[in-house]
């Protein structure tokens, strides 16, 4: 998995845009995009840790360094992934994450044929005219909605359902990983060991 914050972008014509705050990341984060990948035919899945998520300004989120080591740890024997630092190299002026932002910026490193699609779940989707610049960011990546039992198409508005890609239900997430590891509780099959190795190491999620 390259290590490079701005790899080249130019061999690839077909990009899974997943971004997120991983925090921490879990098994679904790489399972689940994987099988979207396969199934649109993406060459690529690209991770992009958010810096500071529009939507949780008000959280206090991990620091980025352990938020990006975790996610290449979870990622480290994945092929086909690609981990961008765009979003945690914004922090620094303070701004949020814009996804509108990013894409824009990702646009002119890519190759003048390649197509972008922007992996998002159902939650998204009924929220998404609330994004900054949401028409602008379909323009840009076409989105791809994760969509697992028991919803199914006819849950989402008309013009939604075309983008929709099933994937197995699974009740893993990281507000469920945080939980875990502040009550003590093993993560096996939760995360990847090396992410749960860090996270004791660490003394994350402790408190």
């Amino acid at each position: 998995m390259p290590e490079s914050a701005s790899p080249d972008l130019t061999p690839y014509r077909r990009l899974l845009i997943f971004g997120g705050s991983f925090d921490p990341p879990h098994v679904a984060h790489v399972d689940l995009p994987r099988r979207v990948a396969s199934a649109i035919g993406a060459d690529v899945v690209a991770y992009i840790p958010a810096g500071k998520a529009p939507h949780k300004l008000d959280k206090q989120q991990t620091d980025p360094a352990h938020r990006l080591a975790m996610l290449r740890l979870a990622l480290a024997e994945e092929p086909h992934i690609l981990v961008l630092t765009d979003e945690l190299d914004r922090v620094a002026d303070g701004r949020p994450s814009y996804t509108v932002d990013t894409l824009e910026a990702l646009k002119q490193r890519l190759h003048p044929d390649a197509e972008m699609r922007l992996l998002i779940g159902t939650d998204q989707v009924a929220i998404f005219e609330k994004w900054y610049q949401w028409e602008r960011v379909i323009e840009l990546a076409e989105p791809v909605v994760m969509m697992r039992p028991p919803e199914t198409p006819r849950d989402l508005p008309e013009d939604w359902r075309q983008r929709v890609v099933e994937v197995p239900i699974t009740d893993v997430s990281s507000t469920a990983v945080r939980e875990r590891v502040a009550a003590g509780q093993s993560l096996d099959g939760w995360v990847h060991p090396g992410v749960a190795d860090y996270i004791q190491e660490h003394g994350l999620y402790q408190d």
